[in-house]
């Protein structure tokens, strides 16, 4: 598994949303700038724990309430086991946002209400708690 790349200045992510719509606006959000890569998308959580495991990302950018039988809850709590070193973002709706926080295995929650510099922000953040 090849380590979390976030000493070379870049940040590598993957973006874990059941709508393929905000996958893919969310990856061209934070692809602006060049400083963070996306490593990869996925729309389950299942899907999502193959792409974590393969890529070892710095951050996983997730909302907890995936449709698929593993969840998102229990994908986090997977992620935390299998690759420590990355860290989780979740970004959820306001009215899940404090049992999300509270979560085993999330380091950061916001809104999905979000402003791009904002979110790029916190997974810059996330980032960096790698290197400590």
């Amino acid at each position: 598994m090849p380590a979390p790349s976030s000493s070379d200045g870049h940040v590598r992510v993957v973006i874990v949303d059941a709508d393929d719509l905000v996958c893919q606006t969310v990856a061209a959000l934070v692809g602006i700038g060049g400083r963070i890569e996306v490593a990869g998308l996925a729309g389950t959580a299942a899907r999502a724990l193959d792409v974590v495991l393969a890529t070892s990302p710095d951050v996983v950018l997730v909302d907890p309430r995936l449709p698929d039988l593993l969840g998102g809850l229990a994908f986090i709590r997977q992620v935390h086991a299998a690759v420590p070193a990355t860290r989780v973002l979740v970004i959820c709706s306001p009215e899940f946002l404090e049992q999300a926080a509270g979560a085993e295995g999330v380091d950061h929650a916001m809104r999905k209400t979000y402003r791009p510099d904002d979110l790029t922000a916190a997974i810059v953040t996330a980032s960096r708690a790698n290197a400590s």
